[in-house]
């Protein structure tokens, strides 16, 4: 990719309720994931690799967390005096108004940001997907078609991948966008939004000048959907691992799809590594008594009991006697002696006292807020 040919903007998404407590301290992008990530280091990760070297993060509330991890850029090389990590915070004093705004209002936001950019086309992706997309390949297609809008897109088999505002494309034979779905039960295979699309920055500020004042505020709906009788749009199919992250369930079913280790080299190539902060932490230690079958266990973790099919983050401390099966604990949390869990989400600094039975479902996990004592 060609110097200052693309920017990225990435885009916080909706709080979505049904992430339930895992986005009572955060926002979406800031979910810890694998062990030591968190979901916006895929998206980051995505884009340097793709050449993308100038990246605004739109932030709407709880950003908190999500801002101590980014710091500077450093750790994604986006720690630069031209370009680099801008972190765009919410343009109004009230948090709830931000939180309604649809995607274009809150690019509308920033029109004079955009405007200052020397690059021709932006990147607009979400923080909520988990895989590898080649967004220089993309690009090249974009241009080389001529196209006023390029949505990334994968193909599944299994409708229950969908979540329930999933957006599905239909194509002519010619790959341009001749139907967008918005929200609908779907049986069998389709072609799914990924959430990213490529336009011109000329293209986009005319868009919001125009639709904003018509309360137009929506990339789905107002752009995409009701634009593709009027633009040239385009699809462009990310093959590979590709999952997104819009439910409790989804979150943990893809966290656990982890433990193959087909998957994990698929969503962490070594070509391509996963960029993230860089914490210093010592190895983790395994006790006498430990007893750990086919789990991901972070630096600093102390392991006593007994964990199978589990993903722990760094700093978790198993006693002895304790016993963990299909669990995501979280950074800095305790299960004390003869605890027993099963299905469970723990979230940062959690504290299960001895003796303490959870047990949730693979559909349905049982899920502990930050710094809960149970």
């Amino acid at each position: 990719m060609r110097e200052n040919q693309a920017m990225g903007i990435i885009m916080p998404g909706k709080n979505r309720p049904l992430l339930g407590a895992l986005l009572d301290r955060r926002t979406v992008g800031a979910i810890p994931f694998g062990g030591r990530y968190r979901l916006i280091d895929f998206m980051l990760s995505n884009m340097v690799h793709s050449g993308i070297w100038n990246i605004g993060v739109i932030t709407r509330n709880k950003y908190e967390s999500l801002m101590e991890h980014l710091g500077s850029g450093r750790d994604w090389d986006l720690a630069r005096k031209d370009g680099g990590l801008t972190l765009l915070p919410p343009m109004l004093n009230d948090p709830a108004s931000a939180m309604a705004r649809d995607s274009l209002y809150l690019l509308s936001d920033y029109r004079r940001f955009l405007t200052n950019q020397r690059a021709r086309y932006i990147v607009i992706a979400y923080a909520n997907l988990v895989g590898q997309i080649d967004f220089d390949t993309a690009l090249e297609q974009h241009i080389d078609t001529g196209a006023d809008i390029t949505v990334l897109y994968n193909h599944i088999d299994d409708e229950r991948e969908l979540g329930d505002e999933a957006i599905v494309y239909g194509f002519d034979g010619e790959g341009r966008v001749n139907d967008v779905t918005i929200g609908a039960a779907w049986n069998g295979p389709c072609d799914r939004s990924l959430g990213a699309i490529i336009i011109g920055k000329e293209k986009l500020l005319s868009c919001l000048a125009t639709m904003i004042p018509r309360n137009q505020g929506s990339i789905a709906r107002d752009l995409l959907q009701k634009g593709f009788g009027e633009m040239e749009i385009r699809g462009f199919r990310v093959e590979g691992y590709c999952r997104q992250i819009h439910d409790l369930r989804s979150y943990y079913s893809v966290s656990m799809e982890l433990l193959d280790p087909a998957v994990r080299r698929q969503a962490f190539p070594l070509e391509k590594p996963v960029l993230t902060r860089v914490r210093d932490e010592v190895s983790a230690k395994y006790g006498l008594s430990s007893k750990v079958k086919n789990s991901l266990v972070a630096d600093g973790c102390i392991i006593d009991g007994e964990i199978e099919s589990c993903i722990l983050f760094r700093g978790v401390n198993v006693k002895k006697g304790a016993r963990l099966s299909n669990c995501i604990i979280m950074q800095n949390s305790t299960i004390e002696s003869n605890a027993s869990l099963s299905y469970v989400i723990a979230d940062r600094r959690c504290y299960i006292k001895e003796g303490r039975i959870l047990s949730g479902f693979e559909s349905y996990p049982v899920v502990i807020g930050s710094d809960s004592v149970v």
